[in-house]
């Protein structure tokens, strides 16, 4: 009988124990890096303190419109939302996850929209996210205890604003950090306008009224219209507050205390290195909270640790006072400006001396729209005194400078017709407006300040609104809505294959809005893909003028017309 070999030839068990030992490698190395994966998001991960909060009774009135949560409540009226707080930090940020977790997860899927649709996933993506969790590690610790108290209730009430990376907290303190992570992207995403006026009299004698203008705008799409919220904040053993922003925003970009002391914040961008610090916009909830002079909210932001730089409009209704003050990390010289004259404004670059030679600074204020819109400001600040119909006017001001003609839809105007927010206060009267949408077109509801942000129980005093801007019923802005309409059609078309029936489409739209960027944007890819490389020139020079601020694709289109002229 012939014995049979256990194995095979040596050179087969060789190839065998080698392919083995790769596999085993490779396993080990898969287990090793899935290791280090989890260590290091456990590591950078942002944990909340333990809160407990007194459970509450949600209840809903019969029509609908009002949500009241213990001593919180959420009001629609009309076009605007009505977010009342009230207690310690744990009780405040509970209500304020309960009541408006609908309105942020809203907000939340038009932001993945927006990221997803410029940002796409990939490597790139991937790594950003690594990069910013390392950044931000521990950064909460640079919080105050009621602030994180406040953040984590806000986070345990809306567990899903979690993901698979992060953790309801860390995202939601990330939301309060939208200015440093916004500064990451090429694109500037985020605007401002803001102005301050009280003329004296010609006869002499006291300054008038200290009437404030304030515009902001979050660039989401043009097809996103964010819901419009106002938050009235009673926190215990600190002043009230009224702030005009969106759901999950714990800080503050455009609001006013009972004292009468004003805050606005345009983000800008400097060369400055990012460090640790505190978000910017919980730097003006904190002067809300505990200034009640001019002076004293002037040494809390020259004394805050930002985390990055902006542009602060401070204002004293009882003063009749306002200034900017220009926050840069690393900058020592926070020294207001317009702090003894009758108009200051901002839009979003520095002025400073020592912002001269800031790179960063000097290509916000030529290649985008905040100098063009510096500018007009200016011009519309000097034309007439500014009482608060003079105000919503300016906001609404949708011209170039010298009165020239520039569209609809422009992005240099100081009303592009897609602003987030737009709000007008007399701070001395103690009276806010605040605009219905769209844009600034719509309705500007007046508030009584002294009554929302004080306790009581009489009725508010009645106030006049000011009405729509009649350019929101007028056959020229239905034009440019079903410009945007056919816009979305067309790109839709052009991403099946479609270029021909594209063109058809964007043709419509351009007939109806001439002067939308996007658009243009769009018409140059249509046209270089049916071969008419001329007119893609063209549609790809007017989108370069029309939407400045998009900084990342515009390196795109420049380079699309290097090829086209190559």
């Amino acid at each position: 009988m012939v014995r049979l070999a256990s194995g095979g030839p040596p050179e087969g068990r060789s190839v065998l124990a080698l392919l083995r030992a790769v596999v085993a490698l490779v396993v080990t190395l898969t287990i090793l890096t899935f290791a280090l994966y989890s260590g290091y998001l456990s590591y950078t991960d942002l944990s909340p303190e333990e809160v407990r909060v007194p459970a509450a009774e949600l209840t809903v009135d019969r029509a609908g419109r009002r949500v009241a949560y213990g001593r919180s409540s959420l009001t629609r009226e009309s076009r605007l939302w009505f977010l009342h707080l009230e207690g310690p930090p744990e009780e405040i940020g509970d209500a304020h996850g309960r009541l408006a977790a609908r309105l942020w997860g809203e907000l939340d899927r038009d932001v993945a929209r927006l990221l997803r649709n410029r940002y796409p996933e990939g490597l790139e993506r991937w790594t950003a996210d690594m990069v910013m969790r390392w950044d931000f590690r521990e950064s909460d610790h640079s919080l105050a205890p009621g602030v994180r108290r406040e953040l984590a209730a806000l986070a345990a009430a809306m567990p899903e604003a979690g993901g698979e990376r992060l953790s309801s907290y860390h995202r939601l303190f990330l939301d309060q950090s939208f200015v440093e992570l916004t500064r990451r992207l090429d694109d500037v995403l985020l605007e401002g306008n803001m102005f301050a006026a009280a003329a004296r009299p010609k006869g002499g004698g006291e300054r008038g009224n200290l009437v404030i203008g304030r515009s902001f705008f979050a660039d989401l799409g043009l097809d996103v219209e964010p819901d419009r919220l106002v938050t009235i904040v009673h926190p215990d053993g600190k002043y009230p507050f009224a702030s005009v922003g969106w759901a999950g925003l714990m800080g503050v970009v455009t609001g006013i205390n009972a004292r009468g002391i004003f805050v606005a914040l345009d983000p800008t961008r400097t060369d400055d290195a990012l460090e640790e610090g505190v978000p910017l916009p919980l730097i003006l909830r904190q002067i809300l909270e505990d200034a009640d002079t001019l002076e004293q909210a002037l040494e809390i932001l020259q004394a805050a640790p930002a985390r990055t730089s902006g542009a602060v409009l401070v204002g004293d209704g009882r003063q009749r006072r306002a200034a900017v003050v220009e926050l840069a990390r690393d900058r020592d010289d926070r020294k207001p400006r317009g702090d003894d004259q009758a108009l200051v404004w901002a839009t979003n670059h520095m002025l400073r001396e020592s912002f001269e030679r800031d790179a960063q600074n000097d290509r916000i204020r030529r290649f985008t729209s905040s100098g063009y819109r510096y500018d007009r400001l200016g011009e519309l600040l000097a034309e007439a005194p500014v009482d608060p119909a003079r105000a919503v006017a300016i906001l609404r001001d949708r011209k170039g400078l010298g009165g020239s003609e520039l569209g609809l839809g422009n992005r240099n105007a100081v009303d592009n017709l897609h602003l987030t927010h737009a709000v007008v206060v007399d701070a001395t009267a103690m009276v806010m407006w605040v605009g219905e949408g769209p844009s600034a077109l719509g309705r500007f509801r007046a508030i009584d300040l002294r009554h929302a942000l004080g306790r009581r129980q009489e009725r508010p005093a009645p106030l006049d609104d000011f009405p729509a801007d009649r350019l929101l019923h007028s056959e020229e802005y239905s034009d440019y809505k079903e410009a945007l309409e056919a816009l979305g059609h067309a790109r839709g078309l052009l991403a099946r294959g479609l270029p021909e029936q594209a063109l058809a489409s964007a043709s419509v739209a351009l007939a109806l809005a001439p002067d939308v960027g996007e658009l243009h944007r769009l018409l140059g890819d249509i046209e270089r893909e049916l071969g008419d490389l001329p007119a893609a020139r063209r549609h790809y020079e007017r989108y370069l003028e029309l939407v400045p601020g998009r900084l990342r694709d515009q390196e795109r289109v420049r380079g699309l017309l290097e090829e086209l002229r190559e």
